[in-house]
């Protein structure tokens, strides 16, 4: 089955498009103009709010685009349907025979071909910096009290950033983004993906690692693009929409060169050289600083610990770039404000807000065989979430594990300032 066929056998089996779809239809999409876009908006919705998205509902997506005379951006809604659900990635099918677009499909006398999920190929790169195959640097837990990488002048020292890990490959004829597990992921925004193409056009091929995160209206920091809206919706402004942040660490390929195996203060300078440039085309970028003297170290820990950041990042700055996490040298080490537990989901508190299915999470973790609670976590998730949550906690009750991040205890053993992050 091709996507122009698994588009129309979901058609024939659609039900009602749900009142909820219709909502993030109006308040995400048409609010930002998404679906004036075609297949991009479609793309873009995905990619600030697609983390964790079932099958089930990009076919909603797709048919509600179809419904509201939006077919080209349905196009890209039933590519990402198709894909989930088979693995495959394929030419776009063809418009509903109701649909009511304005512009004629093609016609075509052969049926869709399925395209090519090899990995690109990008010559002016060498192997280990490939889109899907650049192994990135992983910080450790540091083996030393916070003081010490503060007065050794060998360690530099770079804010934590509450996102994704993202490498950004930018040529003049596309953009590419791999995640940390080396999976090519789609594109953090138009914006971005705009502003990546037209620098490499100026300057050539470049290769960033950085951090790809949503900020919210109230400068919060975000994995996703609705946990992000959540925060939004709670602070009375459901019709802003977050935006997506790609923060800048570093650059591993910069001027027909191969920085991995220099020195890590010269991949830092090229990512300031790279990202002024870019922060100068659009506001979706961050250069994030680096903190170089004692003095300069201290201030940036005081900063994190008053702002409840997450750390810092702590590395040698005539290191080379090594793939993966060095446990002997520590290269690179990071240090922490709060703590991260994999915990279990004893029970959902009730709630009177309308569409939401519990107020917050009631955790316990295994402490000698035994469960052991530890207080609720009624933040971090998106809507979307939660209804995952109460789904898994109905099917299996007391066992399912979420990853929870917090600042500590309190005095009676229960989490202080608990948030969810994912699913174990």
């Amino acid at each position: 089955m091709d996507c122009a066929e698994y588009a129309e056998a979901k058609r024939k089996a659609a039900k009602k498009i749900s009142s909820d779809i219709r909502e993030r239809w109006k308040n995400r999409i048409v609010q930002r103009g998404l679906h004036l876009m075609g297949e991009a908006g479609a793309v873009q919705y995905l990619a600030d709010y697609g983390r964790g998205i079932g099958t089930a509902k990009v076919i909603s997506f797709a048919l509600c685009a179809e419904s509201e005379g939006y077919p080209e951006m349905a196009i890209g809604f039933w590519k990402k349907a198709f894909e989930l659900e088979t693995g495959e990635k394929s030419i776009a099918p063809n418009p509903p025979d109701n649909s009511t677009a304005n512009i004629a499909p093609k016609k075509t006398t052969s049926r869709t071909k399925k395209v090519s999920a090899n990995e690109p190929n990008i010559p002016e790169l060498p192997p280990h910096l490939q889109p899907g195959r650049i192994v990135t640097m992983q910080p450790v837990d540091a083996p030393s009290d916070r003081a010490y990488y503060i007065e050794n002048p060998d360690y530099w020292g770079q804010p934590k950033r509450d996102g994704n890990r993202v490498v950004a490959i930018a040529t003049k004829d596309k953009a590419y983004y791999q995640s940390r597990s080396t999976n090519l992921r789609q594109q953090a925004s138009i914006e971005i993906d705009r502003a990546l193409i037209e620098t490499a056009a100026k300057i050539g091929t470049f290769v960033l690692d950085g951090e790809l995160y949503y900020k919210s209206c109230t400068g919060s920091e975000h994995r996703t693009g609705s946990q992000a809206a959540t925060v939004n919706i709670e602070s009375g402004f459901p019709t802003v929409q977050p935006q997506a942040v790609y923060a800048i660490f570093k650059c591993l390929f910069y001027q027909g060169k191969d920085l991995t195996q220099l020195a890590e203060s010269e991949r830092i300078a090229a990512g300031i050289a790279v990202g002024e440039m870019l922060v100068n085309l659009s506001s979706e970028f961050e250069i994030v600083p680096t903190f170089r003297t004692a003095d300069e170290k201290l201030l940036l820990a005081q900063q994190q610990e008053a702002e409840n950041r997450e750390g810092e990042v702590w590395i040698l700055h005539d290191c080379r770039y090594v793939g993966g996490k060095d446990v002997k040298k520590y290269p690179m080490v990071r240090t922490k404000y709060s703590q991260e537990f994999d915990v279990f989901i004893a029970g959902l508190t009730l709630t009177k807000v309308a569409g939401r299915p519990f107020s917050a999470i009631e955790v316990a973790r295994e402490i000698d065989g035994k469960l052991v609670q530890l207080g609720t976590v009624g933040t971090g998730f998106s809507l979307e979430e939660m209804q995952e949550i109460a789904r898994l906690h109905e099917v299996n009750p007391g066992q399912v594990k979420i990853k929870v991040r917090s600042q500590g205890f309190t005095e009676s053993g229960k989490l202080w300032h608990a948030r969810f992050l994912e699913f174990c």
